[in-house]
């Protein structure tokens, strides 16, 4: 039941006019801050750890605001994954991405977009096939029918999706080692320790960081572009943020190069703090509960 009435709004989502999805998707955002528990919960625990010399009121200011644009962003996705096919890239100030792009390009070790979880991170799929081909890195959802609707709309985009696994992976080489693009969002908490993953620190705290980025610049000598793309209250259009990752991404030391990382991510949200995914446990360690600042549920 809970999955065919998600994929009725998704599909509800899809048949609006892209303005109209995104002030739908705020009204829901809306309501999910006055009702919502675990991600307003979450939300307030990340950006107590992040933003320490903000006031109580500032904080839940910023909560409410980004409960907004999490629900507009996620509604004008759905848009993006079922809607019909249109000009999405005339949805987009690019503000030189494109163009950079393809500079890093030219130097022929293919590039990795690196991705994080602000604003439309879907959207800038359309300019990425204007730079390169691109492969993206695909973590199914838990939900059937969202993983169909995700695969086909990324899909409709130019972008190949490839999923988190061996498969996957190999593909991820292959496209760099023809020169091509591969997309990865560089937030993603890895499952656990290892050779997926080591703590390292973001906005000053201990978090699980993934390795892969930091691997495959380092094997392919691949420069690393970062990119995110928010809503312009002026144009209507997604303005993107974008600039070249730090060498150290590439450092041999997997701690160096996830904090070099981190360090890019964090540029990233703090130019637009309201429009991070901070509903994601992203300072939870995978097998270390008992050190979680959230709150079980």
């Amino acid at each position: 039941m809970r999955e065919r009435l998600l994929k009725l709004l998704l599909n509800a989502f899809a048949r609006l006019p892209f303005a109209w999805t995104g002030r739908l998707g705020a009204l829901a955002g809306r309501v999910l801050y006055r009702v919502g528990r675990r991600e307003v919960d979450n939300a307030r625990v990340n950006l107590a750890l992040c933003f320490p010399d903000m006031s109580d009121a500032q904080r839940e200011a910023l909560v409410r605001h980004n409960l907004i644009e999490t629900g507009r962003s996620l509604a004008q996705m759905a848009k993006l994954w079922g809607g019909n096919e249109r000009d999405w890239l005339a949805q987009i100030d690019d503000n030189g991405f494109i163009a950079a792009g393809r500079v890093l390009v030219e130097r022929g070790n293919g590039v990795i977009f690196a991705l994080p979880h602000i604003g439309n991170w879907e959207l800038i799929a359309y300019p990425l096939i204007e730079i390169v081909a691109t492969t993206a890195l695909y973590r199914p959802p838990r939900m059937a029918a969202l993983d169909d609707l995700m695969r086909a709309g990324r899909a409709a985009s130019g972008v190949t999706p490839v999923p988190t696994d061996r498969q996957g992976l190999k593909a991820l080489h292959a496209a760099l080692q023809r020169g091509e693009g591969i997309v990865i969002l560089p937030d993603q908490v890895p499952k656990q320790a290892g050779a997926s993953g080591v703590v390292a620190p973001f906005f000053g705290h201990p978090a699980m960081t993934m390795t892969l980025i930091s691997r495959l610049a380092r094997r392919h000598g691949a420069p690393v572009l970062f990119a995110c793309a928010v809503p312009d209250p002026v144009t209507g259009r997604h303005r993107m943020m974008h600039f070249e990752g730090d060498p150290a991404i590439a450092d041999s030391v997997p701690e160096v190069a996830a904090a070099a990382l981190n360090r890019d991510v964090e540029r990233c949200v703090r130019a637009f703090p309201a429009h991070y995914q901070w509903t994601y446990r992203r300072f939870e360690i995978p097998g270390d509960k008992a050190t979680s600042p959230y709150r079980r549920r």
